[in-house]
């Protein structure tokens, strides 16, 4: 009886064995090709093949396609081309008379896209902060509150330097001027 018991269970596993190993196996089959998909999708996401705007391909490329490309690139190249300087030390000046603020403190940062700007602005330096603190002791409190006022000084900081540069005759001033720093107390 014994010899027969380990016959039964013998032929049993013998039977389990290859349905297993069978199982197994398409599970094995079903995981790859599922991580397949997945990469692929995955690639395919980021190279950009789900993007709205469809890449263009030579013969789809007309006239317009090209100028189009033209006007990206230059308009990206501009952007990176814009530089900041910072106009070191800060300028920390007092309101004349008696107002809720007493003194000021402003940081400023030219941009442009031309070096030969910066360049002389730091020629010119001295020049340029004697102005810039000349036009900001005459301003007042109530003026600086506001964004309107912030705004108007920034024209005219911009105004006064590109001033500046053009009378010592440099050839292009700076785009734009920001506050970094701005406190009144």
């Amino acid at each position: 009886m014994a010899d027969e018991d380990l016959d039964l269970n013998g032929d049993d596993d013998g039977e389990e064995a290859p349905k297993s190993s069978k199982k197994m196996m398409i599970i094995i089959i079903v995981g790859v090709v599922l991580l397949l998909i997945i990469g692929v999708a995955g690639g395919m996401f980021f190279g950009g093949f789900f993007d709205d705007k469809p890449a263009q391909t030579e013969t789809s490329q007309g006239e317009e396609g090209a100028s189009e490309e033209k006007t990206e690139e230059e308009s990206a190249e501009d952007v990176a081309d814009i530089s900041y300087w910072p106009l070191e030390p800060h300028f920390v000046l007092n309101f004349e008379g008696k107002s809720k603020a007493r003194f000021m403190q402003i940081g400023l940062e030219v941009s442009t896209t031309n070096e030969r700007s910066y360049a002389a602005v730091k020629k010119h330096l001295p020049v340029i902060r004697n102005e810039i603190v000349l036009l900001l002791s005459g301003q007042k409190y109530e003026e600086m509150v506001t964004p309107d006022g912030k705004e108007q000084l920034r024209a005219e900081l911009i105004e006064t330097i590109n001033n500046i540069l053009k009378k010592h005759k440099a050839k292009k001033g700076i785009d734009n001027i920001y506050f970094t720093s701005f406190v009144m107390q």
